[in-house]
């Protein structure tokens, strides 16, 4: 523009440097004034600073002071975790001082897992901008402890977070009593609910100062089982709950009420018939008016003290001794049935040993096994031979026990010990009775059957012979009638006597029944031959010995005796009463001899007594298949005249054919067969008498009794009824009977006879003179008849003995008014010889043999045979 105005490039010059020296004259007023704006202000903000930093010391100086002062830890960490604060309470804390905690982290305070946790709550504030509370447990140079901290950011002035500050408190004591009030009442919690105890806390209701109701405030699970009541009870009244309560249980409300009025805590117990259970109450008052009622169920206890009772008054009123002792044997206790049994007093024993009654019988080995069980714990039972204080012996079962403790410990001994003398006495004589025989006092059947059974054995192991010997005395049975059961007993008893003395050691006699008696002859020998040689010798032996009179009564009895003699083992499966089956089949077979005879059982003698039992079997089926057969022979009087007949038994076997009697009824009469045969035979004969052709015929039939049958208790009542439901007459009725029925026992025989002849019924003595034929018996006798035996008839013509008893005994039957039948008779001669010396009734084959019962009803109404009474 200068250039344009045209002025000289001179004058230009001057203006130029003109213009540049007031440039720079305005623009060093300028910059003055700046710099002296800036110098004031400078100056302003130095003593603004400078006030500043003085109001923050005296402000960082007042907290400082605040801080050392506080009982809590204060500090302050920067941005990066740095401590810029860390108060003297924070130094005691720690455990370390200020100058080695300030610019440092707290990884230099704390272990790591501590430092991590507290510097992630650091970040979280920091990040968050909020404030915290946190509980912290830490490690520190005092040990673990827990602190409760609040921090919150630190900001600068502009607003800006810049790190952390907090205040912390050391509350381990306080947490460790928190935590043992916590666990403290977690424990009085758990023992008010798992207490087996009811609790209840309740509230008295009273009225004035009487107890009225009790209100239920809280209760814990143990009171339903304590107590039985099952529904909801807080904040009811005892009176909704047990109905009645109060008023029949005056006694606990006014317990309660004074509790709950004194604070006085009380106990007692009480039955509660409301719910059927005793209770046992421990009261006592948390604050007045209320009680807290601890309650058990002591039912069982109760029952167990009853119990306890009962069981004390039975210990000391046993008939049986106890006797409780230490483990070392001493005497702690015994009852009165001790004291009245041995005769010492309690105080004569306590703290002594039972060994006082000790009499020196028991066996040693007795106490070793007593206290071998013992100290093993086991209990032991026994028998003690003891001796009391009078010295008289007894016996006593005893069973002594440990007595354990709860625990399983022993602590003493019980013996329960009863005396046993006079059982031991009857059992011996029990065992008497059951083994031995009551007359003699030799063993019976049982021990000989159970000696056998042993010496069996015995032989079969070491393969040697035994033998076993039946007998029986003959005509025993006629001697003890004709001398009567006394004198018979006696000898008995004197042949056992005679028969032990004369027997090998070892040996054994027994006596079976009646006049039967067996002799076990053990280890004779492994030979058969020299066997039976030793047992032959030894029933020679017998047979002799009892050849020697007997002296009884003064009188001189001479006996012989029939024996049969059995070797075992036969097989190896021999047995005991295969034996017995055998001595008895060799002993039958003996008596069929005839007397003083001695038989060894071989085979044939077990075929025939296969045979015997082979024919009772089929007798037994026989008279259910109606194969009997009732045959009659005639009785003839001496002028022709048929007045009656005799009823005789036949057998009509399916393949033997017809049987005579002898070969069966022998075998009956050792059963009962012979009463079912008697039964059948006696209704036949009834019926046959009932039936239209005959009724009206004054004729009798006789029928053979058997002694078995006529013992039967109802053997009257029998007859009676027979009688009654066919309707026959009895008067056309004879029974046959034998003098040894009637010497068996006399007064009931003639009760008996009695009783049926005022029926109508006639008896007949059969084979009279056979047996001990006797006037006395004769004159009590209620008979209409005697019957000579055939063997008497058959040789009366020419044998002047029988002859003479012929003749006797028509001349007794005469002297008694009996009709006489004379059995057997053959020939004329007979016939004759009877009739010249008496009014006989012939009854054999010279006048009819036994014909079928309807064969002879056939050939009567035939001939029209004349019948006389």
């Amino acid at each position: 523009m200068l250039a344009w105005l045209d002025i000289p490039s001179e004058q230009l010059s001057q203006f130029s440097i003109l213009k540049g020296l007031l440039f720079v004259l305005i623009t060093s007023m300028l910059l003055y004034a700046l710099l002296h704006r800036a110098s004031m202000q400078f100056k302003q903000a130095a003593e603004r600073e400078q006030n500043l930093q003085q109001e923050k010391l005296r402000a960082l100086h007042l907290l400082d002071t605040i801080a050392n002062s506080s009982t809590d830890a204060i500090f302050a960490k920067d941005i990066h975790g740095r401590y810029v604060l860390f108060n003297k309470a924070a130094e005691l804390v720690v455990g370390k001082p200020a100058l080695e905690v300030l610019d440092k982290t707290d990884s230099a305070i704390f272990p790591p897992e501590n430092a991590a946790l507290v510097m992630a709550d650091d970040r979280r504030i920091m990040i968050e901008n909020k404030a915290y509370t946190y509980e912290h447990t830490l490690s520190t140079a005092h040990g673990t402890r827990v602190f409760l901290t609040t921090q919150g950011p630190l900001q600068d002035a502009d607003g800006k977070t810049c790190g952390v500050f907090g205040i912390a408190r050391d509350i381990t004591e306080r947490k460790q009593i928190e935590n043992a009030l916590r666990e403290s009442e977690a424990a009085y919690r758990s023992l008010f609910d798992n207490m087996l105890n009811s609790i209840v806390h309740a509230r008295i209701i009273f009225v004035g100062e009487r107890p009225i109701d009790i209100e239920y405030l809280s209760t814990n699970p143990a009171f339903v089982a304590v107590t039985g009541i099952t529904e909801p009870v807080v904040g009811r009244r005892i009176s909704e709950v047990i109905p009645g309560y109060c008023e029949q249980n005056p006694e606990s409300l006014e317990t309660f009420g004074r509790v709950a009025s004194t604070g006085i805590p009380e106990r007692w117990e009480h039955y509660l018939a409301e719910l059927d259970r005793w209770f046992s109450f421990m009261i006592y008052s948390p604050a007045r008016g209320e009680v807290v009622i601890v309650t058990e169920n002591i039912t069982e206890r109760k029952k167990a003290e009853d119990q306890l009772v009962k069981l004390s008054l039975a210990v000391e009123q046993s008939p049986e001794s106890i006797i409780i002792t230490d483990l070392d044997a001493n005497i702690e206790y015994v009852n009165q049935a001790f004291t009245n049994n041995t005769g010492y007093r309690l105080e004569d024993v306590i703290g002594k040993n039972p060994r006082l009654l000790h009499s020196g019988r028991t066996p040693p080995d007795t106490f070793i096994a007593l206290w071998r069980a013992l100290t093993a714990g086991h209990t032991w039972e026994g028998e003690l031979f003891n001796q009391r204080r009078n010295g008289n012996e007894y016996i006593d079962h005893a069973i002594i026990s440990p007595i354990r403790q709860a625990d399983g410990r022993i602590t003493h001994y019980v013996s329960v010990q009863q005396d046993i003398t006079e059982k031991k006495r009857a059992e011996a004589e029990i065992y008497r009775l059951a083994f031995y025989d009551s007359l003699t006092h030799l063993p019976n059947r049982t021990l000989l059957m159970e000696r056998l059974t042993q010496t069996l054995t015995s032989s079969q192991r070491e393969h040697h012979l035994s033998g076993l010997l039946l007998f029986n005395l003959d005509r025993f049975k006629n001697l003890n009638d004709a001398s009567g059961p006394v004198l018979g007993d006696e000898i008995l008893e004197a042949t056992g006597d005679r028969l032990s003395r004369i027997l090998r050691k070892g040996d054994m006699v027994a006596r079976l029944s009646g006049d039967e008696f067996a002799i076990l002859l053990a280890n004779l020998s492994p030979q058969a031959s020299d066997a039976a040689h030793q047992a032959l010798l030894i029933s020679e032996k017998i047979q002799a010995k009892l050849r020697e009179p007997f002296q009884l009564n003064e009188q001189a009895f001479v006996l012989t005796a029939c024996l049969g003699v059995a070797l075992f083992p036969a097989n190896a499966g021999d047995t005991a009463p295969d034996i017995l089956r055998r001595c008895d089949t060799a002993l039958h077979s003996a008596k069929t001899k005839g007397t003083a005879q001695i038989t060894f059982f071989d085979e044939s003698l077990e075929a025939i007594a296969r045979q015997r039992f082979d024919i009772e079997q089929e007798l037994r089926r026989a008279i259910k298949a109606d194969e009997l057969r009732i045959y009659l022979q005639p009785q003839v009087h001496a002028n022709g005249l048929t007045v009656g007949a005799e009823a005789l038994i036949r057998w009509q076997h399916p393949s033997r054919g017809l049987l005579p009697p002898g070969t069966f009824i022998p075998i009956a009469e050792e059963s009962d067969l012979i009463v079912e045969i008697g039964e059948w035979v006696l209704t036949k004969i009834c019926q046959m008498l009932a039936r239209s052709e005959i009724a009206c015929c004054p004729i009798r039939i006789s029928v053979n009794i058997s002694p078995r049958h006529f013992r039967q208790p109802n053997f009257v009542e029998w007859i009676k009824q027979v009688l009654c439901n066919i309707g026959v007459d009895p008067a056309r009725l004879t029974l046959e009977i034998t003098e040894g029925m009637v010497i068996d026992n006399l007064s009931e025989v003639v009760t008996k006879m009695t009783e049926l002849t005022a029926l109508g019924i006639h008896f007949s003595m059969d084979d009279f003179g056979t047996g001990y034929s006797s006037l006395a018996y004769l004159k009590r006798l209620p008979l209409h008849e005697l019957k000579i035996d055939k063997t008497f008839v058959q040789d009366a013509p020419s044998d002047p003995n029988d002859a003479a008893l012929v003749e006797t005994i028509l001349a007794v039957a005469s002297h008694l008014h009996l009709k006489v039948v004379a059995e057997g008779g053959e020939t004329h001669e007979q016939a004759d010889f009877l009739n010249a010396r008496g009014d006989v009734i012939h009854q054999g084959y010279l006048y009819g043999l036994p014909v079928p019962m309807q064969t002879w009803l056939d050939d009567w109404k035939l001939r029209g045979l004349n019948l006389v009474s």
